[in-house]
Parts: C-alpha cells; sequence; structure tokens
C-alpha cells in the first residue's frame, strides 16, 4: 500500500503543484493585500488576544503575545487541513470523475496550501518575536524544522481521514468542529501547561494534539522540547497518517462511486 501510495503522488505531482497554485492565487484574487493577510490576520489575533489575556491576568505582554502567536499559529494550520480534508473529495469531483488522477493527492492538496499559509505566518512571529523578545533567538530555534516535518505528516493524515469519513457520513463535518474546538480549550495553545494544578495535567498528558503542538511551539519560543515528547509525536503523527493513507487506499474504488 505505502509503495503505490506514494507512487500515485509522484505520478501526478505536476497536477498536485498546479492545483495548490491555483488555489493560492484564487484565495488572494482582487485582494490589495494578497498573502500579506496571511501574515496581518493571525498577527493581530495574538495581538488582540495577547494584550487582553496579559491585563486581565496580570502577565508580561511582551512574553504573553508571543506564547499565544507561537500556538495560534500552528493550530490554525492543524484546523484548516482537517476543515479542507473534508470537503476535498467532494471538491474534486470532476477530476476524479474525468480524469486518471490518484484521489491521494487531493487531501495533501489542502495540507500544503494551508502549510504555505502557516509558513508566511511564521515569518511574521520571526519579525515580532525579535521585536519583542529578540534575547531569546538562538540555535534552538532551528528545532522549528522536525517539529514542522511531524506537524506536517499528521495534519496529512487527518486531513485523510477527514476526507474518506465526510464521504460516508455527511454529519462528520459539523461533528468534526465541535470535536476540535473542545481540544482548542483542553489543549495549551492559549496559556501554558505549568498555568494548571498538577492534579489537572491530565488534561494535556493524555492528549495527541498537545504533543504534535508543542514540538513546534516550544523551538518557536527558543525552548528545548523533551526526547520523549519528540517520541510521542512521532508516534502520533505515524499512527494517524497510516490510518488516514489505509482508509484513502482502501476507499479508492469506492471514492468515485460516493460522489
Amino acid at each position: 500500500m505505502t509503495q503505490g501510495f506514494f507512487k500515485g503522488i509522484w505520478k501526478d505531482r505536476y497536477v498536485l503543484i498546479s492545483l495548490v497554485n491555483r488555489d493560492l492565487q484564487a484565495r488572494y484574487r482582487r485582494s490589495i493585500l494578497g498573502v500579506l493577510w496571511s501574515i496581518i490576520t493571525p498577527l493581530a489575533l495574538s495581538v488582540i488576544i495577547g494584550t487582553v489575556y496579559a491585563l486581565l491576568f496580570n502577565q508580561d505582554i511582551k512574553v504573553t503575545i508571543p506564547i499565544l502567536f507561537a500556538g495560534l499559529n500552528p493550530w490554525t494550520f492543524i484546523t484548516a487541513s482537517a476543515d479542507g480534508g473534508n470537503t476535498s473529495f467532494i471538491y474534486a469531483e470532476g477530476y476524479l470523475k474525468q480524469l486518471s488522477v490518484n484521489p491521494q493527492i487531493f487531501p495533501l492538496r489542502t495540507v500544503c496550501v494551508a502549510f504555505i499559509n502557516l509558513l508566511y505566518s511564521l515569518m511574521a512571529f520571526f519579525v515580532l518575536y525579535l521585536i519583542l523578545q529578540p534575547q531569546t533567538f538562538g540555535p534552538e530555534m532551528l528545532m522549528v524544522i522536525p517539529g514542522l516535518v511531524i506537524m506536517f505528516v499528521f495534519s496529512w493524515g487527518f486531513a485523510q481521514f477527514a476526507s474518506v469519513a465526510n464521504l460516508y457520513v455527511r454529519d462528520y463535518q459539523p461533528l468534526q468542529s465541535l470535536v476540535l474546538q473542545a481540544f482548542f480549550y483542553v489543549t495549551p495553545i492559549i496559556y501554558r501547561p505549568a498555568q494548571l494544578a498538577e492534579q489537572l495535567s491530565f488534561i494535556y498528558r493524555y492528549n495527541p494534539f498537545y504533543y504534535i503542538l508543542d514540538v513546534v511551539k516550544q523551538p518557536l519560543l527558543g525552548n528545548l522540547v523533551p526526547p520523549e515528547n519528540y517520541l510521542i509525536a512521532v508516534l502520533v503523527a505515524a499512527a494517524v497518517f497510516a490510518l488516514g493513507a489505509f482508509m484513502v487506499d482502501r476507499c479508492r474504488w469506492k471514492i468515485n462511486f460516493k460522489l
């Protein structure tokens, strides 16, 4: 399954690149600021929430805003990949029925678009962080690269799972939105794990999203990630990707029928 799965992507790589490029152009068409919205939106959201959060809880705004920005950016990428995965086959109905293309490129298409937008927003993060806390910049921040790879694999698997689940159960999409909204509040995204009491540590210790986000968030803040967190994140990402790839491959012959 694995060899044929990746061979199919390689075979249709030019179709994939063309679709990603078209999606990016369509998103910013007729927009004055264009791609700058991918930088302005998360930046403004982090500054607004960070300022309110810092004032309400008497926190240092120079510390609070980067923490929020480092958490919200990866989370937005994960949710965008999952939401895009829901409709990746539905929107690709014409391609799947008229052309001989491999279906696995369509969930990947949504993840690639979301990842490019994430890279734009990370540029804004580094600029803001350089202004607020220039002393924290160091080689530890390079560890964000393997963290991004792990998160990409996880989100790709999530998108594949959602793409198939939504074909068979059309109520899956709103259910997924509710579940992700719940995880947003029980995952240390807009707060730090240390802010939870010890008896509530299970909220994040048994939360797979915590480990996926941690291997990106902590390096962005110049912190080291414990090796065990990397191990758990890799295992979670590999398991989710394997499940998603299996579902797409197993249901390949049924996808056109369901559409």
